[in-house]
């Protein structure tokens, strides 16, 4: 019996082979296929060369399987179900799911988003987890070689081949002090006031994260930074118990002020540009049904949010 090689078989013929084994019948097997019953012959001959058998005799009721068809027959449906699982998008089923979804934001994102999507994450996704890593601007160039499934940050310059960005939403800078801050008064805050105050800053990898400097500079005007920090919470609680100011984005203000009722929110006295969140993910992603699924919560929660 001569070898049957990989090369000599057309996955169509295979698929014909099936609906022959089911159907039993040329002419069925025709109908079924919406091809000519001609063609489906000239099928089974090529099939029989492959296997070197008849593989059906014929009978007054149709087709009868020979011993060899019989032997082949789970096999070959167990492999043609395989193959049609292999060319369909993998189906992600949330409740099910035990997959782990990285998000790196910083602790500004952290606190703004989680509070949006982790009622919906763990009804979802019970048995999914959430991990939560640190972000910096330089992170963008390498995203693609990490474990990040997501990234929510402002990017400071156009994203490099291969990834991807959604935005998100706007926001813009304001002032955070306590309440009853010597340089403010009332409800306004001066620009006297803001420049004669010592100031927080936070900075994120290499770079300030937002740059308000260069706005007060073309007023001809300079802030002192008293103290440098690399996350957006410690700067508020050293806010809370001194006399310095910290200039952060409004949303993160807004939820400071909500639970902390020795900080006020005041409006900067000087311009200051919009800035947008984004989301970020590495191309590899795009289809990924489950990063499908996650892109849609972190989407929602932004939606969700003041502005």
């Amino acid at each position: 019996m001569s070898e049957v090689k990989l090369s000599d078989i057309d996955l169509n013929l295979l698929y014909i082979f099936q609906v022959l084994i089911e159907e039993l019948n040329v002419t069925k097997a025709a109908i079924r296929l919406n091809v000519s019953q001609p063609a489906v012959s000239r099928s089974l001959s090529r099939l029989r060369d492959v296997f070197n058998d008849p593989l059906f005799v014929r009978t007054s009721h149709g087709l009868s399987p020979t011993s060899r068809t019989e032997s082949l027959s789970p096999f070959l449906s167990d492999m043609l179900k395989g193959l049609e699982n292999l060319v369909q998008p993998t189906e992600f089923i949330p409740a099910t799911s035990k997959r782990r979804f990285t998000l790196s934001t910083t602790d500004f994102g952290a606190l703004t988003v989680l509070s949006q999507i982790l009622d919906r994450f763990r009804q979802e996704a019970p048995n999914a987890i959430l991990d939560v890593k640190a972000w910096s601007d330089d992170m963008t160039v390498g995203l693609g070689q990490t474990d990040i499934d997501l990234a929510v940050a402002v990017l400071s310059k156009e994203p490099p081949s291969g990834i991807r960005t959604m935005r998100l939403k706007s926001d813009r800078m304001v002032c955070l002090a306590r309440k009853g801050h010597p340089d403010i008064n009332g409800d306004e805050l001066t620009i006297e006031g803001y420049v004669q105050a010592d100031h927080v800053q936070v900075v994120l990898g290499r770079r300030e994260y937002f740059a308000v400097d260069r706005e007060l500079e073309k007023m001809g005007h300079k802030r002192h930074v008293a103290i440098q920090l690399p996350n957006f919470v410690p700067a508020a609680r050293i806010v809370m118990d001194s006399d310095l100011l910290l200039t952060v984005p409004r949303l993160f203000a807004e939820d400071m002020v909500s639970t902390v009722t020795d900080l006020g929110l005041y409006e900067l006295p000087f311009a200051s540009r919009e800035f947008d969140y984004s989301m970020i993910w590495h191309e590899r992603f795009q289809h990924d049904t489950a990063h499908l699924w996650f892109r849609g919560l972190l989407k929602q929660a932004f939606s969700d949010t003041s502005a």
